[in-house]
């Protein structure tokens, strides 16, 4: 409730300075989006950059976003700026009131806030942004509740209605419309010729094994991970290379020592920059993983991914792609738990049944499942 009384205190400052700069100090036609979530959920805010452009091509798009996730935009055409937003920074009142500062510096003249917290409705107010549309959650307490009519104009998230599509439809506050769910990942310009040879050595296609996982709710186990790998090398044609951070290397190294395969095994955690990554996820054939950001770039890559979604809602958020496949233990009744936002990191019953009870045998056969439909697509395309 601190800074709900900060917010009503300050806000007599806050319109009269408003009034005062009334069209004396904003570059007209400049956007500001917050997202400051992680690396899936800004992929699945990417549609909101195209779709602004489409309309305003010639509007300054500048988004605010979490460190882990300023890669994933760096090289998107659509936005314009990137304000890198450090949450350890801006915890306190001083530290927002400094990014306020910096915000106010910029003279946007339009915040669409996506992920609504503390910082992000209140710097935009506090920077005297004219128009301040928010994302209003369908998980949210008190204080969050009585900080979002602080702004201007509030887009409520419904089910059935995806996050993205949340996000999409906020846009009809700024009169865009009719927008496509499609999400996009761009690569570094460098990152095409510098893996180009990636494969080399190998005539065989591979699949990508994504063993990351960002929230240990969602963490399927390396035993499973190793089960899953070696069936991949027995039973089928295709070769195994291992994504990650440079926390998942030694499992990565300690999974490709145990299935004594060099040419069809690679372990690339810690090798690949967000930024590189797309340059080497395309070439592949399928991406499994736990419902983590690099499945959210292989389906915006249009790469088929078997999704492990544990607690997830997906409802609220999944992989959308045509060959998209989800494996879930939907008869549980404590799933989902984990929304878009509303993030548990601990499971509140004590025994993670929606991920652990998830078998290699089901995966694989969604694996499998998921080849053979892209193999008949293919077929019938020709």
């Amino acid at each position: 409730m601190f800074y709900t009384l900060l917010a009503y205190i300050s806000s007599p400052f806050v319109f009269l300075l408003s009034r005062l700069l009334r069209g004396t100090r904003r570059t007209p036609d400049s956007i500001i989006v917050f997202q400051t979530a992680k690396i899936g959920d800004m992929i699945c805010t990417t549609p909101v950059f195209r779709e602004i452009k489409r309309v305003y091509p010639d509007w300054h798009l500048a988004v605010a976003v979490d460190p882990a996730s300023a890669p994933i935009i760096r090289h998107n055409p659509h936005v314009d700026e990137i304000i890198v937003v450090d949450r350890k920074k801006t915890r306190g009142v001083i530290g927002k009131a400094v990014l306020a500062a910096r915000i106010f510096r910029r003279r946007y003249s339009a915040a669409l806030i996506l992920l609504p917290n503390t910082t992000n409705i209140i710097v935009p107010f506090w920077a005297m942004i004219p128009k301040r549309v928010a994302v209003y959650p369908d998980f949210l307490g008190g204080t969050l509740k009585e900080l979002l009519t602080f702004n201007t104009h509030l887009e409520y998230h419904l089910s059935p209605r995806t996050a993205t599509e949340t996000y999409l439809s906020s846009l009809r506050h700024f009169g865009i419309q009719k927008c496509s769910t499609l999400k996009e990942v761009y690569a570094s310009p460098q990152a095409a010729s510098r893996f180009a040879g990636f494969f080399s050595g190998s005539d065989r296609p591979f699949i990508g094994i994504v063993l990351s996982t960002g929230n240990a709710m969602k963490d399927w186990g390396k035993g499973n991970f190793m089960r899953l790998s070696a069936r991949i090398i027995n039973e089928t044609p295709y070769g195994v290379i291992f994504l990650g951070s440079e926390k998942e290397r030694p499992t990565g190294d300690a999974l490709r020592a145990s299935l004594h395969s060099d040419k069809r095994v690679i372990n690339v955690c810690n090798a690949l920059s967000l930024e590189d990554a797309p340059a080497v996820i395309k070439r592949l054939s399928l991406v499994i993983g736990v419902d983590t950001g690099l499945i959210y770039m292989a389906d915006g890559l249009n790469i088929p991914v078997v999704d492990i979604a544990g607690p997830c809602n997906t409802a609220d958020q999944r992989p959308m792609g045509a060959n998209a496949f989800i494996v879930q233990k939907n008869d549980l009744g404590c799933i989902p738990c984990s929304h878009t936002f509303s993030v548990p990191y601990e499971c509140w019953h004590k025994h993670r049944r929606c991920i652990t009870e998830i078998t290699v045998d089901e995966v694989f056969k969604t694996c499998l499942k998921a080849l053979l439909t892209v193999e008949n697509k293919e077929k019938a395309r020709l």
